[in-house]
């Protein structure tokens, strides 16, 4: 089986496509719903059913996306999490989406060669890197802040440091958002490097603009209604509150760290 790395390289040398590694979102939400998946390999150290795929489009000659496709066959049952994680996968691009973060690869549902499950853009990256190297650079500060209000805002139960990427395009990715939206606030996360620091009016705005209107039925059709209604308390109480919170128990990580 190809290391992650490995696999990421994509299609045979004598393939027809040619492998594209960034694209903008619009277009990489069309191919990731309607081209065909071809199973490049199983993604390494992933406790669920994780696979690696082209995006393979109709025509040849077209340049090829991959993708991160985890299909809900895949994954093991959770004592606290209902059946269908990959759902909450795109639940996670579609709020970050709406409120204009980034942070998210473009995500959808749909079905694939192990039937339904979500398939995620799959962003290159400095695999060198993640959230605790990552946080030593201050040019990085506004992006992982604006990820802390994210997770806090999704209630992100599993923020392990791996899973913040450092794009080849030069931008803050976060993946693997499985563990989200559930009702009671459950946040898990290596991010507290800025516990207490005030909010930036702009996200503060940003979570306004939420409350001021319905979510978005492409974000709430994803949830069960206490879930939809848990993400609206706690825009609230960010917003209530001002700043980022402080974990006086020192226990809300998940493990491992990394």
């Amino acid at each position: 089986m190809p290391t992650e790395q490995e696999a990421a390289g994509g299609s045979s040398p004598d393939s027809p496509f040619r492998v594209r590694g960034s694209v903008d979102d619009e277009s990489a939400l069309a191919s990731l719903a309607t081209c065909d998946l071809t199973l490049l390999g199983q993604m390494p150290w992933s406790s669920n059913g994780t696979f690696l795929v082209d995006l393979v489009p109709t025509i040849p000659g077209e340049d090829i996306l991959q993708g991160v496709y985890k299909p809900g066959r895949g994954e093991r049952p959770l004592s606290d999490f209902p059946t269908g994680l990959y759902r909450r996968e795109a639940a996670a691009w579609e709020l970050a989406s709406h409120l204009g973060w980034g942070l998210i690869p473009p995500t959808v549902v749909r079905d694939g060669p192990l039937g339904e499950g979500s398939v995620q853009l799959y962003v290159p990256c400095d695999y060198r890197e993640h959230y605790f190297t990552l946080c030593e650079d201050p040019t990085r500060a506004d992006e992982l802040r604006r990820l802390a209000v994210f997770d806090l805002l999704a209630n992100n139960t599993d923020r392990k440091a791996g899973h913040v990427l450092a794009g080849d395009d030069g931008r803050i990715w976060a993946v693997d958002n499985a563990l989200c939206f559930h009702h009671r606030f459950k946040i898990r996360t290596v991010i507290w490097d800025f516990s207490g620091q005030p909010i930036p009016a702009a996200l503060l705005e940003d979570l306004t603009r939420l409350l001021d209107t319905d979510l978005p039925t492409s974000l709430s059709c994803l949830l069960d209604t206490f879930e939809a209604d848990a993400v609206v308390a706690r825009a609230s109480a960010l917003l209530a509150d001002g700043e980022l919170p402080v974990d006086p128990s020192g226990r809300r990580v998940p493990w491992p760290l990394l």
